[in-house]
């Protein structure tokens, strides 16, 4: 009942300061519950305006904040990127950095020179020479192109005429160039490599006996091994017992051996 009358009383003061104002503007106060009316709806309207207004706030706020999550998103990821780019082009350098390394290190780094190759009909020398080609190749890099106008410079003698006689005859003839390392090879193998290497092997191997020093049969035996491609194990150790003194071949069968390896001077010495 209080709030009642207070409120009733707070209504009647500004009914009465309203009249009062339209007096002093000199209107007549004909309906001043109308006015109040208005200035009540007024500020209601105001109210609720401003009610409005602080409800959408956090709805703006969250679209904001989402855009700005977005934006950042997409700055990450642009950055990843060029990211990625960068340690490609790091990485590339890199490799190109280690590779002019490697070609400074060979230029200071003194590979011997292969032998030259006079054109002898001998199986060892000429695998001993390509052997000695390719691992130079390999030591200082030499590209695929560049092997055969090499090699032509290591060969001397018969060898090399017989190279000048291959390119005037292949000009000549409008065949092919010998161009590539696998057919340079083939060539040189063709030309100068003994047809009957493995059957003169096997005929000293018929007459290799062990009269001097173990040492000097196993090199000797090893040494033909090397000119016969297609003898087996078994043929191999029962050749190399068979020319041992007769000492030498007691002491390999005692030990059980079952193959021949140039280690078994070990056991015999």
């Amino acid at each position: 009942m209080a709030d009642q009358t207070s409120s009733r009383n707070h209504v009647a003061e500004l009914e009465s300061q309203v009249q009062r104002m339209m007096e002093l503007l000199g209107q007549a106060p004909e309906s001043p519950p109308m006015a109040l009316f208005l200035l009540v709806d007024t500020l209601h309207s105001r109210v609720e305006m401003l009610q409005k207004a602080v409800g959408e706030w956090p709805e703006m706020l969250d679209k904001w904040v989402t855009s700005v999550v977005e934006e950042a998103s997409i700055l990450t990821d642009a950055v990843e990127v060029n990211v990625d780019g960068i340690q490609t082009e790091v990485n590339l350098l890199t490799r190109v950095m280690g590779r002019d390394d490697d070609r400074a290190l060979m230029s200071k780094v003194n590979v011997p020179d292969s032998k030259p190759f006079g054109g002898a009909r001998s199986a060892k020398e000429l695998e001993n020479f390509l052997w000695d080609m390719e691992t130079y190749f390999q030591a200082v890099r030499i590209p695929e192109a560049k092997k055969v106008p090499i090699t032509s410079m290591y060969l001397i003698g018969d060898a090399k005429l017989w190279w000048r006689t291959c390119l005037s005859n292949n000009a000549s003839a409008n065949r092919d160039k010998i161009e590539t390392w696998d057919v340079l090879k083939k060539e040189l193998k063709g030309q100068f490599w003994p047809c009957n290497t493995s059957w003169l092997a096997r005929e000293s191997l018929q007459k290799l006996k062990h009269s001097g020093t173990v040492r000097d049969y196993v090199k000797e035996f090893s040494s033909l091994m090397l000119d016969i491609r297609d003898i087996s194990e078994e043929d191999k150790l029962f050749n190399f017992l068979s020319g041992l003194q007769t000492w030498a071949q007691t002491e390999l069968r005692r030990q059980g051996v079952k193959d021949f390896h140039p280690r078994l001077l070990l056991l015999i010495v």
